[in-house]
């Protein structure tokens, strides 16, 4: 359906590395490489690697990655780095090893692949400031910030220079996930100042559920980037976000030809794309094959083609 698609394009960056799949490096780079083959690869966004593991992605997507050739018309894979370490001396180290390693993989024979965006703790709007200031054009960044604390001034440090903010929404403990009041605040500064936004962990299925393997409520993507669409586009406020969040009804989400919405509160494609690009962004998980066959499930997607 052509509503979903506007929903989840490009959506997923494929975290295999991290809880509670913890894969290994051989098996992580393996499952993209086999996700970007696929039919679901409109779906696909980066791969999410720790900067202190680039080296060992180099060794085990060596023969994996597009070859680089002058006439090679693939795309090179598209990456997003962790980084730990803003505000210490070893960050500007860091940045300096993205440098070296795009620099590596742009030359033909090397391996197609591009850190396109790093991932950042937020200590504080100094720790923001300082990393900004360190930043290259050509690398987007993205603060993690509290969910349980007031983001407002550190949003406002990111809406200054072409920056966004990441959410934890879950984890394997149910200490690791905020409150749909929490998440609904910290998507409404967001949108206030104007600043794009990703989320990460607990997002695998599209409805709020129970998760009896955490022991607490999980969020559902589809609630999350619905919520966030509508919030963008002014159709819904704050209070009406948190409602979204909450929502473990999946019939109450309406998905037509032409339109995305919650209770009659609707977005045609073309806002759904533009909420999507301009603010709701991607969506960290370590499982690919999950959302989109859970996604199937409920016959938002056509089934899988089968394989030959």
């Amino acid at each position: 359906m052509e509503s979903t698609r506007a929903l989840m394009h490009g959506i997923v960056d494929y975290a295999g590395l991290f809880p509670p799949a913890a894969l290994d490096m051989p098996k992580t780079v393996a499952n993209y490489a086999r996700h970007r083959a696929s039919d679901d690869r409109w779906a696909l966004g980066r791969l999410v690697v720790p900067v202190k593991r680039l080296g060992e992605f180099e060794r085990c997507a060596e023969g994996l990655m597009p070859a680089g050739e002058r006439d090679d018309s693939e795309d090179p894979w598209p990456l997003t780095v962790l980084s730990e370490a803003a505000g210490d001396e070893s960050f500007e180290a860091e940045l300096n090893a993205i440098e070296r390693f795009n620099k590596r993989h742009a030359e033909p024979g090397a391996g197609r692949a591009i850190i396109e965006s790093i991932e950042i703790k937020a200590k504080g709007a100094n720790t923001i400031e300082g990393a900004l200031e360190l930043m290259p054009e050509e690398l987007f960044p993205w603060f993690e910030l509290p969910a349980n604390q007031d983001v407002r001034g550190m949003v406002a440090a990111l809406s200054e220079m072409e920056s966004g903010a990441k959410i934890r929404t879950g984890g394997t403990v149910p200490e690791a996930h905020p409150t749909p009041l929490e998440v609904a605040k910290f998507l409404s500064a967001c949108k206030a100042a104007g600043v794009p936004f990703k989320a990460t962990a607990g997002l695998h299925h599209p409805f709020r559920h129970h998760e009896t393997s955490v022991g607490c409520d999980q969020f559902g993507f589809v609630n999350v980037f619905v919520g966030a669409a509508l919030l963008w586009h002014g159709t819904v406020e704050q209070e009406e976000l948190e409602m979204i969040l909450c929502d473990t009804h999946g019939k109450n989400f309406e998905f037509t030809p032409t339109n995305v919405g919650w209770k009659g509160r609707t977005l045609k494609l073309g806002e759904i794309r533009e909420a999507r690009e301009r603010f709701a962004t991607s969506v960290g998980s370590c499982s690919f094959d999950e959302p989109l066959g859970d996604l199937r499930s409920i016959q938002l997607l056509p089934p899988a083609a089968a394989k030959a």
